[in-house]
């Protein structure tokens, strides 16, 4: 494995500033569509909404079997995005691969038998955005998976990571690494791949105060234990109920940017991909309806979510 160079750009102590998305472009039901059918125009549409509110980070999700098809193609059509980013004053954090999958609609991505397999196309993969962005000030940070399903170092999952981040970092990145991991059984998954992460990163879809007190007493205590900064890339549950999911909102981003986690929503605009359209929510939502989209279809904010409009109180600090 790669000796870890520690980042020199973007290496913040904490992250209590941050204020995103998770990007899924509107005409992509699945991961790989976003890609084979980008359109800079569109794209560029969408990401303008997030000025609306002020956010400074999109987390833009990439996968090998998007690449693999056009590998030249893929990559340009990647670079473009991160440009599209760049244009409304937001930096970009890749996330390389999904291996989260919904059972009903699911979004693509890797799964548990690719990572038991000839690794070199993966490893490819890496290297040649690794090697395009490595000290590209307008990558925030490199995110090498959304959501393993694994809570031990011991697994295949997590050996299949240690290779990823060793590639990456074998590239010269000089950005820092995180893994998107989910609070599957609380604080197993982001205590067992802390050891290849430079910050660590939390999922807490708290739906009530109650739970969300309990969840940020456990990101707290695996964050004092791994001596790490931590950031928060996916949170928020959704709901059908416009208003609830409002209320919900506003006091989790409060609490998140009170703990120095700051906080990435997921689902920018309502589109066609899983948890993006009403009809096809996911479970993860109040009530167990998962609709997560922030914006309408033409463009508007979903009810309640005013409050986004005035400016943020956080500014990204001066390194």
């Amino acid at each position: 494995m790669t000796t870890r160079a520690m980042p020199d750009m973007h290496a913040y102590k904490e992250y209590g500033w941050l204020r995103g998305m998770n990007v899924i472009p509107s005409w992509a039901a699945r991961i790989e569509e976003a890609w084979w059918f980008y359109d800079p125009a569109a794209f560029r549409a969408e990401v303008a909404l997030g000025r609306k509110i002020h956010l400074n980070c999109i987390r833009l999700w990439f996968e090998f079997t998007a690449w693999m098809a056009d590998p030249d193609k893929m990559l340009a059509n990647f670079l473009d995005a991160v440009a599209a980013i760049d244009e409304q004053g937001m930096t970009t954090m890749p996330c390389l691969f999904n291996t989260w999958h919904d059972a009903a609609w699911d979004y693509g991505g890797t799964y548990q038998t690719n990572m038991e397999k000839d690794l070199k196309g993966h490893l490819e993969y890496v290297r040649s955005l690794g090697s395009a962005l490595c000290d590209d000030p307008r990558i925030l940070i490199w995110d090498l998976c959304n959501e393993p399903s694994s809570s031990t170092a011991e697994s295949a999952e997590f050996r299949w990571l240690a290779q990823i981040a060793s590639e990456l970092r074998s590239c010269g990145i000089r950005q820092p690494v995180t893994i998107g991991t989910a609070m599957f059984g609380k604080d197993a998954s982001m205590n067992a791949f802390a050891p290849l992460c430079d910050v660590l990163c939390c999922h807490p879809y708290s739906a009530t105060r109650e739970a969300m007190e309990e969840d940020h007493r456990v990101c707290r205590e695996v964050q004092e234990a791994q001596g790490k900064p931590m950031l928060c890339n996916e949170c928020i549950p959704g709901s059908l109920d416009d208003l609830k999911r409002a209320e919900c909102a506003k006091f989790n981003i409060e609490a998140l940017e009170n703990a120095g986690w700051g906080w990435m929503g997921w689902g920018l605009k309502e589109g066609k991909a899983v948890s993006t359209r009403r009809d096809r929510y996911d479970h993860n939502g109040i009530g167990g309806q998962g609709f997560h989209a922030w914006f309408k279809k033409d463009g508007t904010l979903r009810d309640g979510l005013d409050f986004l409009l005035a400016p943020p109180a956080r500014k990204i600090p001066v390194l």
